[in-house]
Formats: structure tokens, sequence, C-alpha cells
């Protein structure tokens, strides 16, 4: 492979994640000299001459000049309306660097900015965020009852983030809808554990199936490790799934689909500012078997860049539903004050020249996931229980779970009439728990658990099905 020089970020901000590797020689040794010119100097001294006139005589000034400086530079950032582009202040810079440890803690979920909202882009699986039921594309409102909307991503994630074992309730906005789900998360301590691998055999067929949940240092060789794992097995086929991967390191990604096509393959053009590229092509002999990628709407950057390049240049089948869309790459800066800026200096393109940004990889073969992945946790607010004669969107999502469970109500609109009842006093009684009727904190738990454990299983997962069939027609 070409170009293997240096680090790249092609993914959005992570809670407690590997999110970026600093690069050094970035600012020329006399930054002053090379940012300040003769053409732009006028614009600097404006800059200045605000600053002077806010500290000599703006009445609310309490003498935090740093605080003038940061919101200068944020406001400079937030002007570019990219997203992905982010200032750190010195305080939220010592934070940031705790997140590039292997162990971290956390809520475990990949976020962004959109308009103002600190979205979520995925939560990792098995995490604690995975587990409280939060989705791709939930928007947080709320942390702990303040109000975030409008906030700099890293000021709303230093809020979610904090101890293991601490919790953390975030007001989430799902779908447009006006009334916010409230979730509470407990904060753990999670290991990067970024391949996981598994043989199916399917009809006389070994089929290997690896789950790549972000791209981190050591995925690439995690990736090569468990495939030559599954080759010893027999395998004769390969399902990648990453659904709710939201990015990584470049050189993961790259050295991944160099293993799987064979050479001359164009992985991914990296293009500047200035009009120069840069193509990443395979060189290794690849793989002589079908591969399968899953991807959906958390599927972002890195991911993106494997799906569109196994796609385009191997011309194997994608399934699942249109991905994320990030098609830029980012770096991070450190400056002199120990301050740092991360901000977006190139775009990736496809091996067809194809730029995804905010339209997304398009599967070979489009695939709904089943509707009752789309719920969520049974959340009690304050503790309060649900019952007959309530009306609560919680109510209407403990309806829709236990009708997916096979518990059958006549309604699912939030009021919690008898035929509820009914299937609560069910499922309390094949989960051991007393038959009250009444959504208590156990039975919520038990709901909760039951649901994932249905969304985890293969059985029901249409996708991933629609993979295997694929690969068996291959």
């Amino acid at each position: 492979m070409k170009h293997k020089n240096g680090f790249l970020l092609i993914g959005s901000f992570c809670l407690g994640a590997v999110v970026t590797l600093l690069l050094s020689l970035i600012f020329p040794e006399k930054k002053s000299d090379s940012i300040i010119s003769p053409s732009n100097y006028g614009e600097i001294a404006s800059i200045n001459q605000v600053y002077e006139a806010l500290k000599s005589y703006h009445y609310f000034y309490e003498g935090d000049s740093q605080a003038l400086i940061d919101g200068a530079i944020s406001g400079m950032i937030n002007a570019l309306d990219d997203p992905h582009s982010t200032y750190f202040t010195m305080t939220d810079y010592e934070n940031f660097v705790e997140h590039l440890e292997d162990t971290y803690s956390g809520i475990g979920c990949e976020v962004t900015t959109v308009n103002g909202y600190t979205m979520i882009v995925s939560p990792f699986p098995d995490s604690p965020a995975d587990e409280a039921g939060i989705l791709a594309n939930d928007l947080v409102v709320e942390v702990d009852g303040e109000n975030v909307v409008g906030q700099t991503l890293q000021e709303v994630t230093n809020k979610i983030k904090g101890p293991v074992n601490s919790t953390v309730t975030l007001g989430i906005s799902r779908n447009d809808n006006p009334d916010l789900i409230y979730i509470e998360v407990t904060r753990k301590a999670i290991d990067q554990e970024t391949v996981k691998s598994e043989l199916i055999t399917e009809e006389g067929q070994a089929i290997g199936y690896l789950q790549i949940t972000t791209f981190g240092e050591n995925t690439a060789q995690e990736f090569k490790t468990a495939i030559e794992e599954l080759e010893g097995q027999g395998m004769t086929g390969l399902i990648v799934d990453l659904r709710n991967n939201s990015g990584g390191y470049l050189t993961s990604v790259v050295e991944m689909v160099d293993y799987i096509l064979p050479p001359g393959k164009v992985i991914t053009t990296i293009e500047s500012r200035d009009g120069s590229s840069v193509s990443y092509e395979t060189e290794s002999e690849g793989k002589n078997y079908p591969v399968v990628t899953l991807i959906n709407e958390g599927s972002a950057s890195a991911s993106e860049i494997f799906s569109a390049a196994m796609k385009e240049a191997g011309g194997y089948e994608v399934v699942g539903t249109t991905s994320y869309g990030k098609g830029t790459v980012q770096v991070s800066m450190p400056l002199d004050d120990h301050s740092s800026l991360k901000i977006t200096t190139q775009v990736w393109k496809t091996p067809d020249n194809n730029w995804i940004n905010e339209k997304g990889v398009t599967p070979t073969v489009e695939v709904e996931a089943p509707e009752f992945y789309n719920y969520y946790q049974v959340y009690l607010e304050n503790g309060k229980e649900l019952e007959f004669d309530q009306v609560n969107p919680a109510i209407a999502n403990a309806q829709n779970i236990l009708n997916t469970l096979g518990y059958s109500v006549d309604r699912t609109d939030g009021y919690f009439d008898d035929s509820t009842i009914s299937a609560v006093k069910q499922f309390q009684k094949d989960n051991n728990i007393a038959e009250t009727g009444i959504i208590d904190n156990k039975t919520a738990s038990q709901l909760t658990l039951a649901l994932r454990d249905k969304i985890r299983d293969k059985a029901f997962d249409t996708q991933f099905k629609k993979a295997l069939e694929v690969l068996q027609n291959t």
C-alpha cells in the first residue's frame, strides 16, 4: 500500500474512544509569521480591536480574557458550518487526551454536531449507551436536566462523561418527536474490542462473520488474525458487519481492504484543498472467496471507505441501508497554549470518484432492519410506575415491546388499558416477577433485557439473514 506515513482521522468525535492521533509539525515554528501577512493584517487587527474594546468597556466583563479568546476561536470554527471541526480549550484538551487510552470511562457512543444539536452517530455494541437503548440519529437535548442545545460538542461530551459506575440522564429527541425520551445511563470502563468473529455453518457452508465496532489503531491486525483463524476452520465466505461503526483511522481501513481485494484496486482517493490528491491502492494477493458487507445509517467514514471499496473496486455485494455520509478527513493540531484544533483538511472519494458526504453509500441490496430495532428501553421517569388508565410515551414503547415479544396488546398509543394489564401480568409470570399488572422498575428492566436479547438474535436480523442468503447464492 502507498502513503502510510501518517494517521488521519475519518470518524466523528467519540465519547471516550480513540479519536485522533496528534500530528506534529503541522504549524511552522514561527506561527505568527505564517498566519499574519500584509494581506490579512487588517482582519487580524480588527479582531484585536474587538478584544480590547470588550476588555475595556463591556459592562459585564469580569476579567476573564481567556474566555474571550476561546469564544473568538470557537466562533471562527462555527462559521465554517462543519460539524467535524472542533476547538478544544486547554481544559477540554486535557479531557480529550484521556480519550486516547485503550480503556476509558464513558457511555460508549460516537457523536457529532448537527444544527446546534449533539447527535448520536452510533452507540458502540454492548456499550452502556447500547444497553440503555440509545440509537443512531438520537439528538441529545438535555444532560441531567440541563438543556444543551447550542453548546459545543466538547461542552456536551464533558457533561456526559464521568466516573465509572456514576449515572447520567440524557433527554433524547427521536424521530422529530416533541416529547423527550429520558434515558439513564451508567458509565463504565470500556475496553476497545474492535473485532468479534464467529463461524456459522449454514446448509453445509462455513460462513465467517466479523463484526467491526471501530477502526482503531490495532483493528487491521485483529481483522487479519480473525480471518486467518476462520480460514483455518474451513471458511468459504465472509460477512463483514459494519453496522453502527462510526469510523476511525484511515490506515486501518486501507490495510483491511488491501487484505481482501486483489492488487491494483483503488481503495480511496484523498483530496486536498489545493487540488492535489493521493490514491491508495491494493498490493496484496487478496482473497478468492465471496465477501458481503453489512451497513446501516450508523456506518460512517472509515466504514464507508471499506463498503464503497468493496462495492466499487471489488464488485462485492453490500447489504443493509444507506450509510451516514461522512466524506471528510480531520487532523488534530496542538496550539502553543496546549489548546488544540481538530479540523477538516481533506475529503475522500470512492474508487469511482464519488463523494458520499451527506449522501452515504447505497447498498447493492437494500434491506430494512426489523421495526422493533427502533424501540428503546422502558424508562420510568423519577422511578414513577406505569399502570392502568395512564397515558405516557413510555407506555406506548412498553406496548410495542410486549407485542414484539409475543404478549398481545390491543393498542400501542400509550394508553394503559386492560389488554396491557393482561400482557404485563403474563410477562411478569413468565419472568418470575410478582403479577401486579403494573410496570415497576424490575418489570421495565426485564422488558428492556428481553427486547435486547431479541435484537441480538440473528434469527430475527433481517439484514444479516439477507447477507447470508446473498453469500450462499454467490
